[in-house]
C-alpha cells in the first residue's frame, strides 16, 4: 500500500476507508470482513463521524462498531482513525440540517468525550469540524479544537465542507491564538468537475454545505503543502459503473461537460483494462498536490476493486488526456 503524510508528521495509507454505513446498512459481518481485508492489504486510514448512523436511527453506530472491532483485533496502534463533530442531530429521528449540533465550544467539548468513549480510545488521531458552522464565531471553534490538541485528546485537526477562504481564516486565527491549525481538509471531489451554477445555488440558498473541492482549494493546497486534501465520494456513489446518464443533478455533475469527461474516462479505462472506478482513484493518487481518496465499500469485492487502483500506473500522457478532457 502506498502511503501519504498528513499534518507533515503522520503517515497514513494512500487510500482511506469510509465506515459511514458500518454496523447499519452494511451489516456487522460484512463490515468486519471489509475492515479485515483493508488492513490485510496495508490500509491504515479509516474515517467515521459522530453522526454516522443517524439516518438509521443510530447516531454514533459507526464509531461504536469501529471501537469494538479495534478492541477485538488489538490493532488500535496500527491505525489512524478520523472522526468528526458538528453534524449530529440534536433532535432524535430528524437529521435535517436545521438541527445540526454545530461547532460551539461546549458542543465540541462534550462531543469529543462521547466519540472517545464510543471508539474506546484515549486519543483521536484526526478530528474534523464536520460542516462549517457560520452561526458560531470561527474564533470559538478554532480555540475549542486547538484546546483538544493541547490536552492530548486529539492529534491532527482538520475541517470538512469548508471554503478555501474560511480554511485560511481559521488557520490565521489558530496562529493568533497559539493553538494547532487545520492540517487536513475533507471535501467532495472526483474526476468530474461540478457545475459552478450548482455550487452558486448552494451559496444563494444559504446552505452550510460547500461540499466540492474547487480550483481555489487546489490553488491553496499548491501554496500550503502542510495541508492535505481528503477527497470524499470520489466514486460518485457508484455512478461511474453506470453507462446510462448516471449522475445526479443535485450533486452538480449532470451537465454536458461532465458527460464528455466521463466518456474520456471510459475510453482510458478500456485501454488500461481497468474499471472507471480504478482509473478515478489511480488518477487521484498520482496528483500533485497529494489527494487521499476516501471511498466506501459495501462488499469485499468492491473493496478489492478499489485496492487494485494502487497498482494501476497511468503514464503522463494519459494523465494529461484525463486532465484536459
Amino acid at each position: 500500500m502506498l502511503t501519504r503524510t498528513i499534518g507533515n508528521r503522520r503517515n497514513v495509507s494512500a487510500l482511506c476507508l469510509g465506515a459511514m454505513n458500518f454496523g447499519a446498512s452494511t451489516d456487522p459481518e460484512t463490515a468486519t470482513k471489509i475492515l479485515d481485508r483493508f488492513v490485510e492489504a496495508g490500509g491504515t486510514f479509516i474515517d467515521t463521524a459522530n453522526n454516522y448512523g443517524q439516518w438509521h436511527g443510530q447516531p454514533g453506530r459507526s464509531e461504536e462498531f469501529l471501537g469494538n472491532w479495534m478492541r477485538e483485533r488489538g490493532n488500535r496502534d496500527q491505525l489512524t482513525v478520523a472522526t468528526k463533530v458538528g453534524a449530529r442531530s440534536t433532535v432524535p429521528g430528524d437529521p435535517g440540517d436545521e438541527h445540526w449540533e454545530g461547532l460551539g465550544a461546549e458542543t465540541i467539548e462534550n462531543a469529543v468525550k462521547q466519540s472517545l468513549e464510543r471508539l474506546r480510545v484515549e486519543r483521536i488521531d484526526l478530528y474534523y469540524a464536520h460542516i462549517d458552522d457560520r452561526r458560531t464565531p470561527l474564533e470559538q471553534t478554532v480555540g475549542a479544537l486547538g484546546s483538544l490538541a493541547k490536552e492530548g485528546l486529539v492529534d491532527v485537526i482538520g475541517c470538512s465542507n469548508t471554503t478555501s477562504w474560511r480554511l485560511e481564516r481559521a488557520r490565521q486565527l489558530a496562529t493568533d491564538q497559539g493553538v494547532a491549525r487545520y492540517e487536513v481538509i475533507q471535501q467532495r471531489h472526483t474526476y468530474l468537475w461540478a457545475s459552478p451554477l450548482a455550487q452558486g445555488a448552494e451559496r444563494r440558498l444559504g446552505s452550510r454545505h460547500f461540499p466540492h473541492a474547487t480550483t481555489e482549494h487546489f490553488d491553496y493546497l499548491e501554496e500550503h503543502r502542510d495541508v492535505t486534501l481528503v477527497a470524499y465520494a470520489p466514486l460518485v456513489e457508484g455512478s461511474y459503473a453506470r453507462p446510462e446518464r448516471p449522475f445526479r443533478a443535485e450533486r452538480g455533475y449532470a451537465h454536458p461537460t461532465a458527460y464528455v469527461r466521463f466518456e474520456e474516462l471510459r475510453k482510458v479505462a478500456n485501454e488500461l483494462g481497468a474499471t472507471p472506478n480504478q482509473v478515478v482513484l489511480a488518477w487521484m493518487l498520482q496528483k500533485d498536490p497529494a489527494v487521499i481518496p476516501l471511498f466506501g465499500a459495501s462488499s469485499v469485492d468492491q473493496l478489492d476493486e478499489a485496492l487494485a487502483a494502487v497498482d494501476l500506473d497511468i503514464d503522463e500522457e494519459t494523465i494529461e488526456r484525463l486532465d484536459q478532457a
